[in-house]
């Protein structure tokens, strides 16, 4: 009877593993949250067990092997391996059980069924985020075909899948990060050459500012590929000994042979080829020095999404959450008291003496105006009879 492949799981976690070892908390989400309870029942079905002292006396240090062969009465000289053969073939296994650490072993059942299924161990393992349907689906795919295959031959093809299925759907970051993901695969069974080419193309998807959904990013926004990916794309051409000449042409072909037809992207092959290796020698990306060499992007395009927020160049409505009109709601009125008018005012006899009414005197005529008599005008014989009577006088009164 086969086990379910979260045993699997299970059991290709736990070897090697100390006894005394407890499963951290987020690896129950792979392999179930009463993981604890079965780890009894897969010993006592005889999948695992724990190691026999013989089997784990090599992994003490050299200092405590010799110190316990001297206790023993034996030498404490030699290498490693002739300490550890002096151990167990001159001490028995009960003398030295304590000291030895304990582990997790799996039982030939066990190996047989993690060999049946490794794919799956190595999917968890390596950390390639595939899923169960899909590595179900390539190793029936290839049993289909009659030929002899490994482990690696269905992870391979898993992903191979996954970025066909993700060119299709336009789901251009997961894409990328499924290219770093291959590049990763080969790096692991050491063949450089074919991780290469998916190096490349993840600096590639990143360049071109493309996007899930056909979304693509602002140029302002545009996040060049990380340092450390920089340097392990330098150390595999390094391995491979490519020349900086050797890498453009390498890489203009892996992008001819190799890259998605994108609906858009910012940067020519010939451009991202200069930009690669300007990164590779230690230059940062500059945005403003390759700006005259971009791609425009349009906003009325209907094969990509673009839409530069918060800037002017943007052409017709956004697609936004539909306006939700706002209650019109009525001025507060102002609430006044009732207004009750006073009674009339009626003043007492005493509280104010009563005015003497005065008879208006009679009016005086008024006194009659002076007018003035006007000065008529004398003539000159009227004149000379002035000046004689004014001689006369005078000469009257010198007399």
């Amino acid at each position: 009877m086969g086990l379910a492949i979260r045993d699997i799981l299970l059991l290709g976690y736990l070897e090697g593993k100390p006894i005394h070892h407890r499963i951290p908390p987020f690896e129950r989400r792979t392999f179930g949250d009463d993981t604890e309870a079965r780890i009894p029942l897969l010993m006592k079905d005889g999948w695992l067990r724990e190691s026999e002292p013989r089997e784990t006396a090599g992994m003490l240090p050299d200092k405590a092997l010799s110190e316990f062969l001297r206790r023993c009465g034996l030498s404490g000289e030699g290498t490693h391996g002739e300490l550890t053969k002096r151990l167990v073939d001159h001490i028995s296994e009960k003398d030295y059980e304590h000291v030895v650490p304990k582990i997790y072993v799996l039982t030939k059942e066990g190996k047989a069924e993690i060999g049946h299924h490794l794919a799956y161990v190595l999917n968890a393992k390596e950390g390639y985020g595939l899923t169960e349907g899909e590595i179900g689906e390539s190793q029936t795919a290839l049993s289909q075909r009659g030929e002899p295959f490994t482990a690696r031959d269905i992870l391979e093809r898993a992903l191979m899948q996954k970025i066909s299925i993700y060119t299709m759907a336009g789901e251009w970051s997961k894409l990328r990060n499924t290219y770093y993901t291959a590049a990763n695969f080969y790096l692991r069974v050491k063949d450089n050459e074919k991780a290469l080419p998916y190096l490349y193309l993840v600096f590639f998807i990143d360049m071109s500012g493309m996007g899930n959904k056909n979304n693509v990013v602002p140029y302002e926004n545009l996040f060049p590929t990380q340092k450390g990916m920089i340097l392990l794309l330098d150390e595999v051409r390094l391995g491979l000994r490519l020349s900086m000449d050797d890498v453009k042409s390498s890489f203009l072909s892996s992008i001819a042979r190799m890259a998605p037809r994108l609906p858009f992207a910012y940067f020519s092959p010939q451009v991202m080829a200069s930009l690669l290796i300007e990164r590779l020698r230690g230059t940062e990306f500059n945005g403003t020095k390759y700006i005259a060499d971009r791609n425009v992007p349009d906003p009325a395009s209907k094969s990509y999404h673009y839409i530069p927020y918060g800037r002017s160049e943007i052409r017709g409505p956004m697609k936004s959450v539909p306006a939700v009109k706002p209650k019109i709601m009525a001025p507060p009125s102002l609430r006044m008291p009732k207004f009750t008018a006073p009674p009339p005012f009626k003043p007492s006899d005493n509280a104010y003496p009563v005015p003497r009414i005065r008879k208006p005197e009679p009016e005086k005529p008024a006194a009659p105006k002076l007018v003035a008599k006007k000065e008529e005008k004398k003539g000159f014989l009227s004149r000379l009879k002035e000046l004689r009577e004014l001689f006369r006088n005078d000469e009257e009164d010198e007399e």
